[in-house]
């Protein structure tokens, strides 16, 4: 194998290498995240501290065991392709640490809303485009740090619920500072009885946002009696939802959105095919780099094929030409040429007069003298004229002549 070859696959081996060194330092910086408390993933996948994965387990439990349909793309984007959301009776439960949602995410999400369905939000910070729409203000207590230990109060005189949880771990306390409460009820406080649960009404569903995301943790859940918390904030949604929807799209953005993410945007949120993606890129310059010569052998020249017909009445006109039979040699010549105009230009040769040379020449492109000179001598033949040989060379070159300057 050539030196270029061992030079190319020590510099794929590197990068292969080093690929995996960054994607194991990630995988590591990611556990150690998902174990810290300050950092929650609330993913529902992920089964340590941070993540919401207990929740998710215990929803169908508390939905009359209605099975939850995982969502990974934008709100607006799965309203577009799921026609359940577009009728009554559904339930779209959505936690992340911060909510970013584009203007067309708001707008669908209140439609679903007045349409008679119901929205649950769990995020310590919510979008700007969905709070004024919703007409609500909220601020953080202090400086925002992180308070501990971390409690979700629950307070409810319409339906007799008064009841607090706690757990041990940190906790921001965001409150609601501002509301209509011609359609917003509070159900719910933070440790300082600051109001952090609430329902909003839109047309004819509800809007139910809770400031503390922490209360779906797998820290919060399985800490004592706390799984009831989690009963107590379903227990405002409706119980036999025809549709129930767990949302893992808003829990992995990082920042706004100004539209809608492509396929491609979605996959590369994976490492794997992240890392897979700028690999090809990676092989396919360097195989642009060392091998953009083309390597080809020399297509060697071919003779043009001639024409075997021509050579072939060549021979037999040759051979009656010496044996001095110029008349049989005519019929054969003639008989070739008309059967040959018969068969291409699609032309009646039992006449041959003005009109047939005029036809054969519109036909064949061939010059109207010169088709008219042939045409008189092949009527010369049939008509069985004297022959000679000056007349058979005669009418071979006409014929010839003939053939070469048809298309």
């Amino acid at each position: 194998m050539s030196r270029k070859f061992y030079y190319i696959a020590g510099t794929v081996i590197a990068i292969l290498i080093a690929l995996l060194m960054i994607n194991s330092i990630q995988s590591n910086q990611d556990e150690q995240r998902s174990n810290d408390m300050s950092k929650p993933t609330f993913s529902g996948k992920d089964k340590k501290a941070g993540g919401t994965y207990a929740a998710r387990e215990l929803l169908p439990s508390l939905f009359n065991n209605q099975t939850l349909q995982v969502v990974t793309k934008s709100f607006a984007s799965t309203y577009r392709k799921e026609e359940t959301l577009k009728n009554s009776g559904s339930v779209y439960i959505i936690v992340a640490e911060k909510l970013f949602v584009t203007e067309q995410d708001v707008t669908d999400m209140l439609k679903f809303v007045g349409d008679g369905n119901e929205l649950f939000i769990a995020a310590n910070q919510l979008d700007q485009n969905l709070k004024s729409r919703l007409g609500i203000e909220t601020e953080v207590l202090g400086f925002g740090e992180m308070v501990q230990p971390g409690v979700q109060n629950y307070l409810d005189s319409v339906n007799k619920i008064s009841a607090s949880y706690r757990y041990n771990g940190p906790m921001l306390e965001r409150y609601f500072s501002k509301w209509d409460s011609s359609r917003m009820q509070i159900l719910g406080t933070s440790a300082h009885n600051e109001p952090n649960f609430a329902s909003v009404r839109v047309g004819s569903g509800f809007v139910y946002i809770l400031l503390n995301p922490y209360t779906f943790t797998n820290y919060f859940v399985l800490h004592n009696q706390n799984a009831q918390a989690l009963a107590i904030q379903m227990s405002y949604l409706d119980p036999h939802a025809d549709n129930v929807y767990w949302d893992e799209f808003y829990n992995t953005q990082k920042g706004p959105r100004n539209s809608e993410f492509s396929e491609w945007q979605v996959l590369l949120k994976y490492p794997a095919f992240r890392w897979a993606l700028w690999l090809s890129i990676i092989l396919m310059l360097l195989y642009v780099a060392f091998e953009s010569k083309r390597r080809q052998r020399i297509i060697p020249l071919k003779p043009v094929v001639a024409n075997a017909s021509l050579e072939f009445v060549d021979a037999i006109g040759q051979l009656y030409y010496q044996q001095q039979n110029h008349a049989n040699i005519s019929h054969k010549m003639v008989t070739h040429a008309l059967e040959y105009i018969r068969t291409r230009y699609y032309i009646n040769t039992n006449v041959l007069d003005d009109d047939f040379a005029t036809l054969l020449s519109n036909k064949s492109d061939a010059p109207i003298d010169q088709v008219r000179r042939m045409t008189s001598l092949m009527k010369v033949v049939q008509d069985h004229g004297y022959i000679d040989s000056e007349f058979v060379t005669d009418l071979y070159r006409s014929i010839q002549l003939f053939y070469l300057n048809t298309k």
